[in-house]
């Protein structure tokens, strides 16, 4: 008689900047929990895959377990995945073929796993706030999304954008439009590091997450104090808030809570502009918490 398999949950959350796997049993207990690289199954199918197959063999070597075990049939995978670029048609569909060790995979926009598990599965928005930007409302089986159609074209007051934004800064600085400031030197120096002198050149096909690799720097400025990255902040506190003014927009949303997810929630959250958006709370769970319950909904609806 054959054995029946051993059944895992796998939450993923997959973003522009890095992925979260967490390896859960059916009845909750965490064996393991790893990071890896980008997973925009929109920009890059392919590197989303790798990423989150890595993941995945380095959380079951975690638990001491192996990818052999998924293979034997020993060990059976079932995957919950908020993956950014999920909405574009046929991408979801071409992760699911690429990643065999699992057994079954629902895969959602991260968005839609930020705001299950921000809300703890019940009804209630978030705007995430990290390389990009996108606003997430859930309301029964209604869904409302506001922003998110990302970088250069949209996601204003993510790190993407306010790196734009300090880039741009640094060259009217240059061109004597507008007078210098510890930022712009700042951006300069981080070019250099970067083995780039001429931001022409560094900005040319330069990535969201590149662009968001000066972002650490203005909140560190803003935090002492400098003027210029401080505005910046503001300026990106008002567009996130905007977002949220817009997804709660009419009598059917004005009346759920809000959440502000994200790496930037807390530094933006200090800036926020009250009046353009009722203050958000910062949740304690997470998208990567909404994707476990997905894989959950999995297991119990075969």
């Amino acid at each position: 008689m054959k054995n029946t398999p051993q059944t895992l949950l796998v939450g993923i959350d997959g973003g522009a900047s890095k992925t979260i796997l967490r390896l859960v049993t059916p009845e909750g207990r965490t064996l393991s929990e790893v990071r890896g690289g980008p997973a925009n199954i929109a920009s890059d199918t392919a590197q989303a895959v790798n990423s989150i197959r890595a993941a995945c063999q380095e959380a079951l070597a975690q638990a001491g377990l192996s990818a052999d075990m998924v293979t034997s049939g020993a060990l059976r995978l079932v995957a919950g995945a908020g993956l950014a670029g999920a909405e574009v048609s046929g991408c979801a569909a071409r992760v699911r073929a690429l990643c065999p060790e699992f057994a079954e995979m629902a895969i959602r926009t991260d968005a839609f796993t930020s705001c299950l598990g921000a809300h703890e599965g019940m009804d209630g928005a978030i705007v995430a706030v990290g390389t990009g930007t996108v606003g997430f409302a859930l309301r029964g089986e209604e869904t409302r999304r506001v922003g998110g159609w990302g970088f250069p074209q949209s996601d204003e007051g993510g790190g993407a954008w306010i790196g734009l934004v300090a880039i741009r800064h640094m060259l009217k600085v240059a061109d004597g439009r507008q007078p210098t400031s510890r930022l712009a030197r700042g951006v300069q120096a981080h070019l250099a590091g970067e083995g780039e002198k001429d931001p022409l050149t560094w900005s040319v096909g330069a990535t969201a997450a590149e662009f968001a690799s000066v972002t650490p720097l203005v909140v560190a400025l803003a935090q002492e104090g400098e003027d210029v990255s401080g505005r910046i902040l503001d300026a990106a506190a008002r567009e996130v808030a905007e977002i949220g003014r817009a997804l709660l927009a009419g009598a059917q949303w004005e009346a759920l809570p809000l959440g502000l997810v994200g790496g930037l929630a807390e530094t933006l959250l200090s800036r926020w502009p009250e009046e353009v958006c009722g203050l958000p709370f910062l949740p304690s769970t997470h998208a990567i918490d909404g994707a476990v319950a997905m894989a959950r909904s999995v297991v119990g609806n075969p």
